[in-house]
């Protein structure tokens, strides 16, 4: 993710040779496309990045943020293995965000600015849930030393045995939830436990929430490939939630919204364990210490889903591949700037089958001294395997099930969405007739104009992540315009968000590919 100096300082000298850098014709679509997922009414980011005046009067920071890598959130080495859902910049889009700060926001014209996306008001998923629950309002009880690690167990009250698709975790206080694990307890038994040392159950984990991670969603084609979690009537969901030192006091509601499988599609059973894991290493004062693990596979193939590496403060990189009988090295993931504050389960664009009698590795480093800017102790002192946040950790968990024939060609870009439903949006004086929709291969948007003008047309996903620019300010006259979309052949069934920008007024809504 970093970026050579001087790749940096050769996009910034093509910026320069060019017009003034502007938010309607340059950065609105940089935004747009890595930024308003968080940055946006009712996501987990701190201010809106969605319009001109949000940014214009938020971006002081912008050119910090990405000059340093701090954002967008991404810390697994692309170059390493790829994931669904990556968010990184190019070194031309970094210069040009650069420049429009030291500039002073300029807007450009405002009625060639593009269309943004468009998203649900709370969470990423708009259709109501199958099922939501809540924990009950909680008071942190961090101390000035101490994290607070408590559980809640939740009847789910099901009469009869479910298929779990995906859910949802709405923080209740962004703030302050610095994550949770979600599990399964079938026997309905595991006990609410607010002492501030509760980790969860032994077993029964289904995924968990960071600040900035998208729904948790198992990969489907809507057919014949379907996986996820049965949870048996009479279970409870255990939410363990884990609120930093400094929350002393402030109020938590978490939720999470669950969504099923029709009753009789048949699944294929996904579980999640921290396969990876050592809990004896110390961390001398004043060291930089290497600590590793390793796991030997059972004589089946599995296909991993999902990777998800975790260190506390002293993390400093952390990596995890497998090696197979013939000697064959399959890179999971490499972190090589760990970053507390920023941790998720990485879903795999392709999945990653693991030969039988394979053997696992993880490898990382923490630094222990001084120059650790995210050292709790001055000066040091030994740490040690632990629970709080200034104890140290060192795990990897996988989402992963039994190899089947053709599982390492699904990619789960396609297969890990839930249709999502956004408001519409109209232009005043403006018609937009959408035909065919539900379509197949082509559709087509006929716009009625009263006044001639310039149109801009974007498809984006129901995250928000950009599709594809159909068109980009082109003139219009008045009277019906006929603008046709026929999407690549790889792109997948499923729900997409089309967005028009005309003359700087906005219309959205949904179309289905079938």
């Amino acid at each position: 993710m970093k970026k050579s100096a001087l790749l940096f300082c050769s996009s910034m000298l093509g910026f320069a040779s060019y017009a003034q850098v502007t938010w309607s014709e340059d950065i609105a679509d940089i935004v747009y496309e890595n930024c308003t997922m968080c940055h946006r009414s009712g996501g987990i980011g701190p201010f809106s990045l969605l319009t001109y005046e949000d940014a214009s009067s938020n971006g002081w920071g912008i050119d910090d943020a990405v000059l340093t890598g701090y954002m967008p959130p991404w810390f697994a080495d692309v170059e390493y293995q790829h994931y669904t859902e990556e968010r990184i910049l190019e070194p031309n889009e970094i210069a040009a965000l650069v420049e429009w700060v030291n500039n002073g926001f300029p807007q450009g014209d405002p009625e060639t600015a593009p269309p943004p996306p468009a998203y649900p008001e709370d969470g990423f998923v708009g259709l109501p849930p199958d099922l939501e629950v809540q924990i009950p309002t909680y008071a942190s009880q961090a101390t000035p030393w101490a994290d607070d690690y408590v559980c809640f167990s939740i009847p789910l009250e099901l009469t009869q045995t479910k298929k779990l698709r995906g859910f949802e975790v709405i923080p209740g206080n962004a703030q302050i939830v610095h994550h949770a694990l979600l599990y399964i307890d079938e026997s309905g038994t595991y006990p609410t436990d607010t002492n501030g040392l509760c980790v969860g159950p032994t077993d029964g984990l289904i995924g968990g929430y960071t600040p900035g991670a998208l729904p948790t969603v198992f990969p489907s084609n809507g057919q014949d490939i379907n996986m996820g979690v049965t949870i048996p009537a009479g279970s409870n969901l255990v939410l363990a939630m884990h609120y930093p030192e400094g929350s002393a006091g402030e109020v938590d509601d978490t939720r999470v919204r669950l969504f099923f499988y029709d009753d009789a599609t048949p699944i294929r059973e996904v579980q999640t364990d921290p396969i990876i894991q050592n809990w004896s290493f110390s961390l001398p004062a004043n060291n930089v210490t290497d600590v590793s693990a390793t796991f030997n596979l059972i004589p089946l193939d599995f296909s991993l889903l999902s990777v998800f590496p975790h260190m506390h403060l002293l993390g400093k990189n952390i990596t995890s591949y497998a090696v197979s009988p013939q000697q064959d090295t399959i890179p999971l993931v490499h972190i090589p700037h760990w970053d507390f504050e920023w941790q998720q389960f990485y879903f795999f664009q392709n999945i990653q089958v693991i030969p039988a009698w394979s053997t696992i590795y993880g490898e990382g480093s923490f630094d222990n001294t001084a120059s650790n800017p995210h050292n709790p102790n001055d000066p040091p002192i030994m740490v040690t395997a632990g629970l709080n946040t200034t104890d140290e950790m060192f795990l990897v968990y996988f989402h992963y099930l039994p190899y089947e024939e053709g599982d390492e060609l699904l990619d789960l870009n396609e297969m890990t969405t839930l249709p999502m439903n956004v408001g519409e949006h109209h232009v005043p004086g403006t018609l937009v007739q959408v035909l065919p929709n539900p379509f197949e291969e082509e559709v087509q948007f006929e716009i009625q104009r009263r006044t001639p003008g310039n149109v801009s047309l974007y498809i984006y996903s129901m995250n928000g992540a950009l599709v594809e620019r159909v068109v980009r300010n082109q003139p219009i006259g008045s009277g019906s315009t006929v603008i046709s979309w026929k999407p690549e052949s790889h792109l997948p069934n499923g729900n997409y968000l089309y967005s028009i920008a005309i003359d700087g007024d906005f219309s959205s809504g949904i179309i289905v590919r079938k």
